[in-house]
């Protein structure tokens, strides 16, 4: 298919490819984009300026702050009236992140997804079950489209409960489990629990993502359950969860070129780092319609590969992630930051700032996020049910804004002092019970 033969172009195919459409996003940026258009006069930089895919260095980069001050609509480059779907995003500012999509943009990214499943080995005739936590939940509306483009037939995410969830992979014969690697331990773990024979399941391949897929991790899917598996790298911003992904060599993630620029950069003095060197992963889309993105910082320390692969695809590969450059951790494929935390907490508060940390633990393989807040005077009255209440609200605030399930516990300020003053605001709960 010609979705597939993209993968193996030349570099000099590649180059001419890269500098058509880098051409195109950025003239498209300046003139429908003011935030893009007051950014690069600012530094002196047209389209004029960009004559091969080497100039990408001359344009600004975008943080996801960026796009939460142009909420909702500062970063669309078309007319409303051509975008066919709005999703928000979390961001951890005041305002969310807004994204649009046209039709056009909708079918690149059911077709890149589909790639992606195809090359992974998913066909028509499988069955493929995706379970991804409710923060997940755009990149879990992907994968099912991808996955029905494809032909093959698919249980999307829902919120019902592990057991729920292996009783239909089990009666509906599941092939595929798309899923992240830590709640694919927690299925496993369960899974014995119920002293059910690994004969029941029908399962030949799992693709895991939203987190770094470990080579101990895998070992233990494909011993245990006698499974294929594949890794992939998304971003809800970018290309979806399809932007880069695991031929059957496993030697690192093939990076959707066709539809993205990618380059590492040092985080800390923004320079342009060459192949195999470690650093920031940063995307420009070039097929997006409605948000293109110039220079797009993820936060993602990883490291480029442009060698090809013995596969036969010449797409750059990234390695797996191996931290953030910023102070974003991922739980379960949800990003959650101090920024995100205090912000709910002011809403639950009406607009007080108490103090706090991220206390992050695990439990049969998920991560657990706790949130000891310093309670003071100014907040509690004195009165248990009321603080009881506020409680239970605010986790329910939590989980409706982070689709993710937070505990809140009410401390004293000199309990978590110590760690603010250290400037750890989030700490490892083993750390947090020896108050080191």
């Amino acid at each position: 298919m010609e979705l597939d033969r993209v993968e193996y172009l030349s570099t000099e195919a590649w180059n001419q490819w890269h500098t058509e459409l880098l051409q195109s996003t950025v003239n498209r940026a300046y003139n429908r984009v003011p935030f893009y258009r007051k950014r690069l006069d600012e530094i002196g930089v047209g389209p004029d300026d960009i004559g091969s895919v080497e100039d990408i260095k001359k344009l600004p980069f975008t943080s996801r702050e960026d796009m939460a001050e142009n909420y909702p609509y500062g970063l669309f480059s078309v007319p409303l009236r051509d975008i066919v779907r709005i999703n928000t995003l979390r961001s951890g500012q005041a305002n969310p992140i807004a994204l649009g999509y046209t039709k056009q943009d909708l079918k690149r990214r059911r077709e890149l997804t589909g790639r992606f499943f195809r090359s992974a080995g998913v066909n028509q005739d499988d069955i493929v079950q995706i379970c991804l936590d409710p923060g997940m939940s755009l990149h879990g509306q992907d994968l099912k489209e991808g996955a029905e483009f494809l032909g093959a037939l698919v249980i999307p995410p829902d919120p019902v409960s592990v057991l729920s969830r292996i009783r239909v992979m089990v009666d509906f014969k599941t092939t595929v489990l798309v899923t992240t690697p830590s709640y694919g331990l927690y299925m496993l773990e369960t899974f014995k629990e119920t002293n059910m024979p690994l004969a029941s399941l029908n399962l030949r391949l799992m693709i895991l993502l939203g987190e770094t897929l470990t080579d101990e991790t895998r070992a233990i899917f494909e011993r245990e359950l006698d499974v294929k598996t594949r890794a992939a790298y998304g971003l809800f911003e970018a290309s979806g969860p399809a932007m880069a992904y695991e031929c059957k060599n496993k030697k690192g993630l093939h990076i959707a070129l066709d539809h993205v620029i990618a380059e590492i950069i040092n985080p800390e003095t923004l320079e342009v780092l060459g192949p195999g060197q470690e650093g920031e992963l940063v995307i420009t889309t070039v097929t997006v319609r409605a948000n293109p993105l110039l220079r797009f910082r993820t936060g993602d320390i990883t490291s480029l590969h442009k060698k090809t692969c013995s596969c036969g695809r010449t797409t750059w590969r990234m390695s797996p992630v191996s931290r953030r450059s910023d102070n974003i951790v991922t739980v379960r494929g949800v990003k959650i930051s101090p920024d995100h935390v205090r912000n709910i907490i002011r809403q639950s508060t009406g607009g007080k700032n108490l103090s706090f940390i991220i206390v992050l633990g695990k439990w049969k393989h998920l991560t657990q996020v706790e949130i000891p807040v310093a309670i003071d005077d100014s907040f509690f009255s004195g009165s248990l049910p009321k603080l009881h209440n506020w409680i239970r609200e605010t986790e329910d605030l939590f989980l409706e804004s982070l689709g993710l399930r937070c505990r809140i516990k009410p401390v004293e300020l000199r309990s978590i002092k110590g760690f603010l003053e250290s400037g750890q605001v989030i700490v490892d709960r083993d750390r947090f019970l020896s108050g080191v």
